[in-house]
């Protein structure tokens, strides 16, 4: 693992939103400041989404006074202890997130493998959740969130297909090995063994074709992609890694962010215009960061709940 380079890319919302909320709640900001917070958070709704909600998560927790994030004190301790809560806001932030209704089996920050009713199998990637509806007329699963890889049971003679359903689409097995992924534009479905018949669920009219192994599609309202993928028996995430080839820091550590407890924060431009490459072992996203950034200068802060890297 190693192996960075360096490159520019801009921060996200969230961890703007993080900044923003740190220096509010430090010493009172000056007009220009302000105004430089007033024009990033006007700039997206995604701004002010992240910002707002991150606010109220704090306000709710009852560490700073609703409406009173930049109440005059002393600079350095405010931000120690704007710092510190933070650092404790993010885990409940990361649990409210993850609450699924009406979830059989969901994840942490952890990979998750379940035994079905049927003798089938799935594993959920971090941060995901499914719901089961198996009789002897039907074997499906609902993807409520993120991404999960599955091993259908053979089918019964004269018995159901085994089936997963989002809100765009369904993949249902022929005998196969493959994985369901949820996103905002869309559903992905990748095919590691055998087949699977795809159907979209999104479409005006009625669209289905059928995927063989190393074969992907990407389905939404737009209708169904086909596309090639990784020949390999299941993806790298199912098995506890994840693999970076010349990848932006921040990317990176959003995907790691996703195995661990703690939220990771990338400030500063230099720390986020490094890219880096390796595979990482997502069971110690610490260690791992720690071997990306082994030729960098890029430190890592570890606090409770968070991980600062810059």
């Amino acid at each position: 693992m190693n192996a960075a380079h360096t490159g520019r890319r801009p921060e996200s919302a969230k961890e703007a939103a993080s900044r923003w909320v740190i220096r509010r709640s430090g010493a009172t900001l000056d007009a220009q400041a302000e105004a430089e917070f007033d024009a990033w958070y006007g700039a997206d709704a995604s701004h002010a989404e992240a910002y707002d909600r991150l606010s109220r998560l704090w306000s709710r927790m009852g560490e700073i006074d609703r409406g009173k994030l930049a109440a005059p004190r002393r600079a350095g301790k405010r931000a120690a202890a704007a710092l510190a809560l933070l650092a404790a806001a993010w885990p409940a932030w990361n649990l409210l997130q993850d609450l699924h209704p009406g979830a059989n089996y969901a994840s942490g920050a952890e990979v998750r493998r379940v035994s079905l009713p049927d003798g089938s199998s799935a594993t959920l990637d971090a941060h995901s959740a499914i719901a089961i509806d198996f009789s002897a007329e039907k074997r499906e699963v609902r993807l409520l969130a993120g991404r999960a890889l599955f091993a259908a049971a053979p089918r019964p003679a004269g018995g159901p297909a085994f089936t997963v359903v989002t809100a765009d689409a369904s993949a249902a097995a022929l005998g196969t090995r493959y994985a369901v992924a949820r996103g905002e534009g869309g559903t992905r479905v990748t095919v590691y063994e055998h087949r699977v018949a795809v159907q979209c669920l999104a479409c005006a009219g009625a669209q289905e074709l059928i995927l063989g192994p190393g074969e992907g599609a990407d389905v939404s309202a737009a209708g169904i992609a086909r596309d090639a993928a990784r020949r390999e028996s299941e993806p790298d995430w199912s098995r506890g890694l994840l693999a970076f080839n010349d990848v932006a820091l921040p990317d990176a550590a959003a995907q790691l962010s996703r195995y661990t407890g703690k939220h990771i924060l990338v400030l500063g431009e230099a720390a986020r215009g490094v890219r880096v490459s390796g595979t990482a072992n997502v069971g110690d996203p610490k260690r791992a960061l720690a071997l990306l950034l082994a030729q960098t200068k890029v430190g890592i802060t570890d606090l409770p709940g968070l991980l600062i890297l810059r």
